[in-house]
């Protein structure tokens, strides 16, 4: 986890230089500080644990933690044991398993120096019911310069069995359907050959992670329901809309003590530009050191009851600015000369223009982007 924010304390330093002695923070005990990341929930999904060292404000890095031995235990003291599967990445080894409403869990760590961490003992919630999520076209609005292009707000809208305040993270992964600039007509490997199937490289889907923390809590008036709640926005500056955009919304149960963790994670993101902010390494979770309760980990290990619900979506009536490839005309008189290490160089025969070029190999094969040419198995057309 990086701690690049502390950069905010130099600017202070600088600003109040007048009134204030310099204050140079010890950064290095924020260093290779664990960091614990992992969801239990009711549903088949294997679970798994992220473990990771903070690195340095001078060197930002991901540093797995290897060689780690994992567990959970239950209320019965049953024991639920993981493998690692790669450098720091910890899944759970019967596939059967999942979580169940209403049991509490705890998770086990013992790192390969003898450091021994636990969490907090965690009950799961039930789960919601999740009503309907959806989106509306939105334009940018003139007091907000967060958002400089039109796209579509997505909202999310739920109801509980239970009466009585509920506490919700939303966490969303979203898969969209693109398109590479150029088909490829031909291909240069020292002679003009043609290429077989033109557009076969050229539409793509692609699966991510929106990194919004969203998190919710059921009102005062309405402790059972969640009404229009906003999730993520997406701009029409990218690729996500511009044919088909499915979310895949997973609506997580959760305790009042995660919700305020999370919470103050949010408002710590969003103020960053705010000398006054609190640091990231002072928001600590829900994992301790056993021998050590003095000892900062970063992280939290979330229990939860979790509802999903995807969506489908087809490309809003709206102007799209996403960079598009210029095709490249002048650069076929000269092809004969460009490097082995270029080939094969793609071209795209143009109607009514001719043969060209371009900069990139991402500008006719999709892929380059980032996605897959096979489409994931869930994807429905329209």
């Amino acid at each position: 986890m990086s701690l690049k924010n502390i950069l905010i304390f130099f600017a202070l330093i600088f600003s109040l230089s007048a009134c204030l002695d310099e204050y140079w923070p010890d950064l290095d005990k924020y260093e290779n500080l664990l960091v614990v990341d992992g969801v239990l929930t009711n549903k088949s999904n294997p679970t798994t644990i992220h473990l990771s060292l903070s690195s340095s404000i001078s060197s930002e890095q991901l540093i797995p933690v290897n060689n780690g031995v994992v567990y959970l235990t239950d209320e019965n003291q049953d024991i639920i044991l993981f493998s690692e599967l790669e450098p720091g990445v910890y899944q759970v080894t019967d596939s059967t398993f999942q979580g169940q409403v209403g049991k509490s869990y705890q998770l086990h760590i013992e790192l390969p120096n003898g450091k021994r961490y636990e969490s907090d003992v965690c009950e799961m919630k039930a789960p919601s019911s999740i009503d309907s999520v959806y989106g509306i076209i939105e334009y940018p609005d003139p007091f907000d310069n967060s958002q400089s292009f039109p796209g579509m707000q997505f909202y999310i809208e739920n109801h509980s069995e239970v009466n009585d305040t509920s506490y919700y993270l939303f966490k969303v992964i979203h898969t969209y359907q693109y398109k590479s600039t150029f088909d490829i007509d031909y291909i240069w490997v020292g002679e003009f050959l043609a290429y077989p199937k033109p557009d076969s490289l050229r539409t793509c889907w692609r699966t991510a992670k929106a990194n919004e923390i969203l998190v919710s809590t059921s009102g005062l008036l309405d402790p059972t329901a969640i009404n229009q709640f906003p999730l993520h926005f997406v701009s029409t500056e990218s690729k996500l809309l511009s044919i088909r955009y499915s979310p895949l919304v997973r609506q997580l149960s959760i305790s009042k003590a995660a919700y305020d963790f999370f919470s103050a994670v949010k408002e710590q993101s969003t103020k960053q530009e705010n000398l006054w902010t609190t640091q990231p390494f002072q928001i600590l979770g829900n994992i301790h050191n056993v021998d050590n309760k003095s000892e900062p980990v970063l992280g939290y290990f979330v229990v939860a009851g979790a509802s999903e619900k995807r969506i489908f979506v087809n490309k809003p009536p709206l102007t799209f600015y996403y960079e598009v490839c210029e095709p490249d005309f002048e650069s076929l008189r000269f092809i004969e000369s460009e490097p082995r290490s270029r080939w094969p160089i793609y071209i795209d025969d143009i109607m009514f223009l001719g043969w060209a070029m371009a900069d990139s190999k991402a500008c006719f094969d999709c892929r380059l982007e980032g996605g897959s040419i096979t489409p994931p198995h869930f994807w429905v057309d329209e």
